[in-house]
């Protein structure tokens, strides 16, 4: 693992859909249920995707799994979106590189993975970029670990396969530090993703919180992470730069997101299968 140094159904289908996931969130621990492992991994300048691909493949990916099989139920990585310029202007922690997303059965097995290893650690035992491990000049990576499923499903529409990738937005985010967790939930929950779903072109929208308090002995950068699906760019486009959407600020103020974030684009499929794949190493 890599560390950091549209037919709807109807809408009563929808709520009861919400409703019932939440329920079942709400009713397991973080020990119970299935979880996934994202790697927001952005590209640094001076290195372009073919140098990232060439050594995730030859190196981290194969050792990574090495060392974690016996734990990984999935390990997928999407190449991203390469942000257009209009879309960087407005928002600046835009991210260009990859998302990997590795499962695991439970957050028990998660955290097995390292006391112990025989194949030891990152530092000592894995191929290091570019740079080495404590210079890397090849990217910076943001981790957050969260259900496999969100905990808040605010909007699911139909999304059947077409010709071209859907477009998800995934964003890293966290509250300012002066405000508690639970009052940013409060109002993420009750006024803003309210506004959120109103927004035209939404396909989906989902809110996860993070079941780890660090990864690696790190403190969590971005405790909360949402997830939203449009057609494609143009989309994307529509709903937010076309016609600026209009949210509902909360009680410490900003502008949209309202939180400090990064993010990324990517599609609905993942361009590497770890796990399933053989393919020729770019």
């Amino acid at each position: 693992m890599i560390q950091t140094p549209a037919l709807s159904r109807r809408s009563a289908m929808v709520a009861l859909a919400g409703a019932a996931s939440s329920f079942a969130a709400s009713a397991q621990t973080p020990s119970d249920i299935a979880i996934k492992h994202y790697i927001l991994i952005d590209l640094l300048p001076g290195f372009d995707q073919l140098t990232l691909d060439r050594w995730y493949m030859t190196y981290h990916a194969p050792q990574t799994r090495r060392a974690y099989k016996a734990w990984q139920r999935n390990y997928i990585s999407f190449r991203s979106y390469l942000p257009p310029a209009e879309a960087k202007l407005h928002f600046p922690t835009l991210l260009y590189g990859r998302m990997t997303e590795i499962q695991f059965d439970s957050l028990a097995d998660f955290q097995a993975t390292r006391p112990n290893n025989i194949y030891g650690d990152l530092t000592s035992s894995f191929t290091p970029p570019p740079g080495g491990w404590r210079s890397n000049k090849l990217y910076k990576a943001s981790v957050a670990t969260v259900p496999t499923n969100p905990n808040e499903l605010f909007v699911s529409r139909d999304t059947p396969p077409k010709e071209l990738p859907y477009l998800r937005w995934l964003i890293f985010f966290r509250y300012p530090k002066t405000v508690p967790v639970e009052q940013g939930d409060g109002w993420f929950r009750d006024t803003h993703a309210k506004d959120v779903a109103a927004l035209p072109g939404l396909k989906r929208f989902g809110l996860y919180k993070v079941v780890t308090d660090s990864a690696a002995g790190q403190p969590i950068d971005y405790p909360r992470v949402a997830e939203m699906w449009f057609d494609d760019y143009p989309a994307w486009r529509r709903a937010f730069l076309d016609s600026a959407p209009v949210f509902e600020a909360p009680p410490w103020g900003g502008q949209f997101p309202f939180t400090e974030s990064i993010s990324m684009f990517i599609g609905e499929n993942p361009d590497v299968d770890f796990i399933n794949d053989k393919r020729v190493i770019p």
